[in-house]
């Protein structure tokens, strides 16, 4: 579920309808709707990835990369 994450979802296109998402001439706003349909999430995978996401100076496949989460300490004494 992509609200644990954020509380907006990006919208995941099948490859076949990449055509029609995409091509300018498209006056039909139903038809463009109809792809708004939400993703199997089965095809979705979660990971905590790097805080270099958080700036758009960084656009490429680094932002994807999976990093292995810092243990962070629940209380002060343990």
């Amino acid at each position: 579920m992509a609200s644990a994450v954020h509380d907006r979802m990006p919208v995941i296109l099948d490859p076949d309808a990449y055509d029609l998402w995409l091509d300018p001439g498209v006056r039909d706003a139903g038809a463009a709707s109809d792809l708004l349909k939400p993703c199997d999430a089965r095809l979705m995978r979660c990971y905590p990835v790097s805080t270099r996401i958080n700036h758009v100076v960084h656009d490429d496949e680094g932002c994807s990369v999976p990093v292995e989460l810092a243990y962070i300490q629940s209380r002060l004494f343990s």
